[in-house]
């Protein structure tokens, strides 16, 4: 599994305030070739945002593929789009805002690795809370 099409992965959507569509394309518990990072890809509805000021215990790199909006890490924001490259360090907490009215896309990549069940669900549980 050399070659991956990211819309043949499965799609976790979430509905809400944090509306946005979540493909894990690669972790230790979806295939055996990489152990040591995990990838998904995220689309970010319209004038939505990632779940508010989360941290991972690990590095998380965010490297965007279209739409505009800001990353907040840490203490610091700062406008994002394509082409543009985030790196939160272990345990900051951060999050993506998307102002404009196209979706934003972007391949979110962590080291360690994360498994699938933990991205989905941290998304899911997001998805209940309020702003």
């Amino acid at each position: 599994m050399p070659v991956i099409n990211a819309f043949d992965a499965k799609s976790v959507k979430i509905e809400g305030i944090y509306e946005r569509v979540i493909r894990v394309l690669v972790a230790p518990d979806t295939q055996e070739l990489v152990k040591d990072m995990s990838v998904s890809h995220c689309v970010i509805s319209p004038h939505s945002s990632t779940d508010l000021r989360h941290t991972h215990p690990g590095v998380e790199m965010m490297y965007i593929m279209s739409g505009f909006g800001e990353c907040t890490i840490g203490d610091e924001t700062h406008k994002i789009g394509p082409d543009v490259l985030m790196i939160c360090p272990g345990n900051s907490p951060h999050d993506i805002k998307n102002y404009s009215d196209e979706s934003m896309s972007l391949v979110a990549m962590f080291v360690p690795a994360e498994t699938s069940k933990q991205i989905y669900e941290r998304a899911e549980n997001a998805s209940k809370v309020k702003k």
